[in-house]
């Protein structure tokens, strides 16, 4: 029994651990995979000091951390103190709610915070942005203050309560016995809730997703946009030191328990003389630590040197500098020097539309798909364009000019094109079989086919499938759709985004459906990967384009930005890293010759015929297709 225990044990080490191992190795690996370790290096640690907004990025995060931290410490201590106070069946039940914040599921947490944040700065307050800094802490130190409660309540329940009516027997005021006796006597659980509150800060995605706005990001929220693409090593590098990090904060809260402990068995004047020296230090260290990044955090926060330009933008869809490509958004800031641009990105055309639709962010500049837009054009989320600022407009192309979800052009200017088809892996998917969309539904490759994590993508297959019209807003027809989808539904693997990257990349899937440029990322990363368009099935031919929401700031910087992606130079760059088709004349003059004659990125007249686009779907409509593919979903 006792070996078997101990098995269990060493194995479920093994399931904690070796994860954490492997991506330590991979930091100091020369090659980019973790299956083979190539050589040793550290490169990584080097290209990670050097890039300048990752080192922002964590900063951000420490940042946040360390204030939540502090301020849920201090308050938490004292509420602890209350609550220890307090009558036994008034103790319970105040402990009860107390607790909601840590047992409650993460995802409630965040949007409930993010609706609340909204309506107090919107509704209330009539606030244009009411998601910002302020919320995200507040957000940190809410979630913070039970595991502080928690580590504190025990040693206020283990401490001698004579001590406290013995010091103020001898002359201490209330508030002179907390600190001279009581703060010593629970220490180690302040200590012990303040590093548990600090790694759960740090480490914090799913709240800080929602109440995020525009202008501050935290490190896990921006890495969760790195799946698009395989994560570079320096990444690793950066997640070693978080995790060494939070490993020494570990060691040091047992070492002070342990030395807690020790303390007891000797004379207790002695003790008192020593705790009070730890409180006083420990103290002015908290108040360096938040005065120091106050300032900061006002600092950042109240920068009006340069106007900020929110931009936001399908994941890792513009160059950046990586892969020898142009870095845009610096070209930018430099001929701009005047904006500094703010970059985030979403996953899909559903995520963008909600993140507007919520409220309490402001962002100048967003890049939604042809059907997304005509529906935000008819909900008033739009701007109009004034042309007068967009000169290089003059360089779209005819043929991306009128279309059906803008047919005047007023409020869009074309960003990029390109079409959906099936990318498969061609040492685990017999040619034979790859005809037309029916290969997503062949049982021969259950468990290894993907499918879009999107309804109107979704959708779009099943209906060129069954001959469909992809517009259509026949509730029969579209119940067609869903029943056709429920029967692929066992041989799914996953429904992804982006994170249909690592999957065939990696070789741990041989067949998805998604977006042609990125089907070229991927079968630049794995040779065996090929894309096909099912053309007499028909496949979905789709334009991105910019425009400006209702709730920018600086219309006339964000038409700068438009017109500056207008260059043929820069349209021409961008296409390199993105590997989509440009709408600007001249474009593909500027792009690598072989990308710029691929059929994947540029396919020919008589295959882009059968493409055909989404229109945007009534509202009725638009949720009965939602509700049918959550339905799939989930059965």
């Amino acid at each position: 029994m006792k070996k078997a225990n101990r098995l269990i044990t060493v194995l479920i080490f093994l399931f904690l651990y070796v994860p954490m191992l492997v991506l330590i190795a991979g930091s100091f690996n020369t090659g980019k995979s973790l299956s083979s370790f190539e050589g040793f290096t550290l490169r990584q640690y080097a290209e990670l000091f050097k890039d300048e907004d990752l080192l922002e990025l964590l900063g951000n995060s420490l940042l946040i951390s360390i204030l939540a931290t502090l301020t849920a410490t201090v308050f938490g201590t004292f509420a602890a103190v209350g609550i220890h106070n307090l009558k036994p069946k008034m103790r319970k039940a105040v402990l009860s709610l107390t607790n909601i914040p840590m047992t409650n599921p993460d995802i409630v947490t965040g949007i409930s915070l993010s609706l609340l944040f909204v309506f107090i700065g919107t509704g209330m307050l009539g606030r244009k942005e009411s998601l910002n800094f302020w919320t995200l802490l507040i957000a940190h130190i809410t979630f913070n203050l039970p595991y502080v409660i928690l580590n504190v309540m025990p040693k206020l329940q283990q401490m001698n309560p004579a001590l406290q009516d013995a010091a103020m027997d001898l002359g201490c005021t209330p508030l002179q016995s907390f600190f001279k006796v009581t703060i010593h006597e629970i220490m180690p659980g302040i200590v012990s809730g303040a590093i548990m509150a600090f790694t759960m800060s740090l480490d914090d995605f799913v709240i800080s997703y929602f109440v995020t706005g525009s202008g501050f990001v935290t490190l896990p929220v921006k890495i969760y946009s790195f799946t698009k693409k395989p994560i570079h090593p320096k990444i690793y590098a950066m997640f070693t030191l978080l995790f060494l990090l939070i490993f020494v904060l570990m060691v040091t809260m047992n070492l002070l328990q342990l030395g807690a402990d020790k303390r007891k068995t000797k004379k207790r004047m002695k003790a008192d003389s020593r705790g009070m020296r730890l409180a006083k230090r420990i103290g002015a260290i908290a108040c360096a630590v938040l005065l120091l990044s106050g300032s900061v955090a006002l600092i950042a926060t109240t920068r009006q040197d340069k106007v900020t330009l929110n931009v936001m933008n399908w994941g890792q869809n513009i160059a950046d500098g990586s892969d020898g490509t142009m870095d845009i958004i610096a070209a930018f800031e430099e001929a701009y020097p005047y904006i500094d641009v703010n970059y985030s990105e979403y996953a899909s055309n559903e995520e963008l539309y909600s993140k507007l639709s919520t409220g309490g962010l402001t962002v100048d500049v967003i890049i939604p798909s042809d059907y997304m837009i005509a529906r935000m054009i008819k909900e008033n989320m739009l701007l109009e364009l004034d042309f007068d600022n967009i000169p290089n407009y003059a360089n779209v192309i005819e043929t991306y000019k009128n279309q059906a979800y803008d047919p005047d052009n007023l409020y869009s200017v074309p960003y990029t094109w390109g079409t959906v088809g099936i990318i498969y892996n061609s040492k685990m998917v017999d040619e034979a079989d790859v005809t037309g969309w029916e290969l997503l539904w062949n049982e021969k490759y259950a468990g290894q086919i993907l499918m879009f994590d999107n309804s109107r993508d979704a959708f779009g297959i099943a209906q060129y499938k069954l001959g469909i019209d992809v517009n259509t807003t026949d509730k029969a027809e579209l119940q067609r759709c869903a029943e056709e989808l429920a029967k692929q539904r066992p041989l799914v693997q996953q429904y992804v985004m982006d994170q249909v990257y690592e999957k065939m990349i990696q070789n741990n899937a041989a067949i998805a459906p998604y977006y042609a440029g990125d089907a070229m990322m991927m079968m630049a990363e794995n040779p065996d990967l090929r894309f096909y368009l099912p053309e007499s099935q028909g496949f979905n031919l789709f334009i991105d384009a910019m425009c400006i929401p209702d709730c920018c700031e600086n219309k006339e910087e964000a038409e700068l930005f438009i017109d500056f992606m207008c260059r043929p130079e820069i349209s021409g760059a961008n296409m390199d890293y993105i590997c989509y088709g440009s709408p600007i004349e001249g474009a593909r003059d500027h792009m690598d010759e072989a990308l710029a004659n691929d059929p994947v990125v540029y396919p020919s007249e008589v295959v882009l015929a059968n493409g055909t686009s989404y229109a945007f779907l009534p509202e009725d409509i638009t949720r009965y297709v939602e509700n049918l593919f959550m339905q799939v979903r989930i059965e």
